[in-house]
């Protein structure tokens, strides 16, 4: 579905806050989402956006993006490179989305960037994404990076990110999700991603069994694939994330870097020591409270979720959570519960505030609907997560807090009022 935004509002001045910004962002474009590369390209060209010295890695994929382009971007950090990361959505803060050295860009280099985009964006309108996609690369450009990692947002063939041609892809996984954009054909989908790779360029797949559609375009458009994900799990490298598709995920990480190794070498002892440090905010995220675990993970559609509750039967074995559950309005919530069923003891939901948001009344219907175990409807982020709190401590269980990045993004919220630390 999209979304209608609001009437333009005056453009921000260099002075102004960056959430001065990013507010004026949301009202600049007809709609939140608008796929096409036209508009964004005519203004990247007409800004001198286009053309870059540095190489260039694109990750895409289902699931698994986001925890692949950490692990990269640790790697090349560790190995003395100057790294600029992009990623989206974030959780707490806008400037998690445009990093150097896995640190976030300033405020002031953010609202730089936004306003150079600005001085050269006329006549043409974008979207918050496409103009954020291109401050960032502004921001990395003036920091003078020696590689760019850039998650894909939506698809891939479409996505703004996909204006500059990448020297290495990934397509990380190949499931259903947004299907109002993407459409519901597997098959398509699998070739809209793989559309994010160059020809004569390395394309990494990490998908279990991709569908046979995106080896045909890959072989029609010159493109060379590894599939990764066709390696037996004893081949796959170690990682200190948990579940078998971080492993995946990690080799993924290491076909990139060993593609690469001519333009930006890295030792084999640091690949491997990055690989077993990595820690990704809101993937498998294990907390302790009150003696008690808790796991943060975002698990936004079937295939998510379902790596989750693998994930969570390899760390706890038969140990039961008490859910903590919020979602989208365009997400599969009857897929995601059922795969997340195996490990739930009792479900905790509530309304998340935004636009997207699935009204709490329809949530906890399809949850009751699709689980045979207690579900309880509550108020607030607040209110839920006592209550799982509450039921786990009871019967020395754990808490999983699930569903989306802005479940992640409201439980957070309560964890910084609360004594709970990472484990």
């Amino acid at each position: 579905m999209t979304r209608t935004l609001p009437l333009p509002a005056e453009v921000p001045d260099t002075t102004a806050p960056l959430s001065t910004w990013l507010s004026w962002l949301e009202t600049i474009h007809p709609v939140a989402i608008d796929m096409g590369l036209d508009r964004v390209s005519l203004v990247a060209e007409r800004l001198g956006l286009r053309q870059i010295d540095s190489p260039l890695i694109l990750v895409g994929g289902t699931n698994g993006k986001g925890s692949t382009v950490a692990m990269l971007t640790a790697i090349y950090t560790a190995a003395g490179y100057r790294v600029g990361t992009y990623t989206s959505p974030h959780i707490t803060d806008f400037r998690e989305r445009i990093r150097i050295n896995a640190e976030m860009a300033s405020a002031e280099a953010i609202v730089e960037a936004l306003a150079f985009v600005e001085a050269g964006r006329a006549p043409q309108t974008l979207t918050y994404f496409e103009y954020t996609t291109l401050a960032a690369m502004r921001v990395f450009l003036q920091a003078q990076c020696d590689v760019y990692i850039m998650e894909v947002g939506l698809g891939g063939r479409l996505d703004a990110t996909n204006l500059w041609d990448a020297d290495c892809s990934v397509v990380t996984s190949v499931a259903l999700d947004h299907q109002d954009y993407l459409g519901s054909d597997i098959a398509v989908i699998a070739t809209e991603k793989a559309a994010i790779g160059r020809p004569g360029k390395l394309l990494v797949v990490g998908e279990l069994t991709p569908p046979e559609s995106l080896f045909a375009f890959a072989a029609e458009n010159g493109i060379p694939v590894l599939h990764t994900g066709a390696q037996s799990a004893d081949r796959l490298p170690l990682t200190s994330l948990r579940g078998a598709h971080q492993r995946r995920n990690a080799a993924c990480a290491v076909a990139v870097v060993e593609n690469l190794q001519a333009m930006l070498p890295v030792g084999k002892p640091t690949l491997e020591r990055e690989l077993m440090h990595i820690h990704v905010t809101a993937r498998f995220e294990r907390l302790t409270h009150s003696g008690l675990d808790v796991v943060l993970d975002v698990a936004h559609n079937p295939a998510g979720a379902q790596a989750l509750c693998q994930a969570w039967q390899e760390a706890f074995g038969d140990r039961l959570a008490n859910i903590v559950f919020s979602a989208l309005a365009d997400k599969d919530l009857a897929g995601i519960v059922a795969a997340l069923e195996p490990i739930a003891a009792e479900w905790h939901c509530f309304e998340l505030h935004i636009p997207r948001a699935t009204p709490v009344a329809t949530l906890t219907a399809q949850v009751q609907k699709n689980s045979g175990k207690p579900v309880s409807l509550h108020a607030s982020a607040e209110q839920a997560w006592h209550a799982a709190f509450s039921a786990a401590e009871a019967e020395s269980q754990a808490v999983l807090v699930a569903g989306s990045f802005h479940t992640i993004a409201d439980i957070h919220e309560v964890i910084a009022t609360h004594s709970i630390v990472s484990s």
